[in-house]
């Protein structure tokens, strides 16, 4: 039933192109006091005129991999080990957004896709 509908909706497009929309991407990434922390394929944004408000939820997500160093965020690990710390800093962004807590990216490239 499932395939049959998808079947369906794709003979209904009549080969029309998908029309990729611009990523979706916190304005305060684009400011110079933001933390940007190098991860595998990507980076990791905090908002820092925001750190002291959201710094126990993106501590508590990240299960410790980000911690606070005279007021500031950072890495809790050396960097190499960080950015191979991709799948639990996805898993911290997501549990951010699902609290309402703004202030917190992972923005990763995926290989393929422009």
């Amino acid at each position: 039933m499932i395939a049959a509908r998808l079947a369906e909706l794709v003979a209904e497009t009549k080969g029309a192109k998908l029309k990729r929309c611009a990523p979706r991407v916190p304005k305060f990434t684009k400011d110079s006091s933001a933390t940007m922390l190098p991860v595998k394929n990507g980076r990791v944004w905090i908002d820092t005129a925001h750190w002291k408000k959201i710094r126990p939820a993106v501590e508590t997500h990240s299960v410790g991999l980000i911690v606070d160093r005279g007021g500031l965020p950072a890495a809790s690990l050396p960097s190499e080990d960080f950015a191979a710390k991709d799948s639990e800093l996805l898993a911290c962004d997501v549990e951010c957004r699902l609290a309402g807590v703004e202030g917190f990216y992972l923005e990763l490239d995926i290989p393929g896709l422009d």
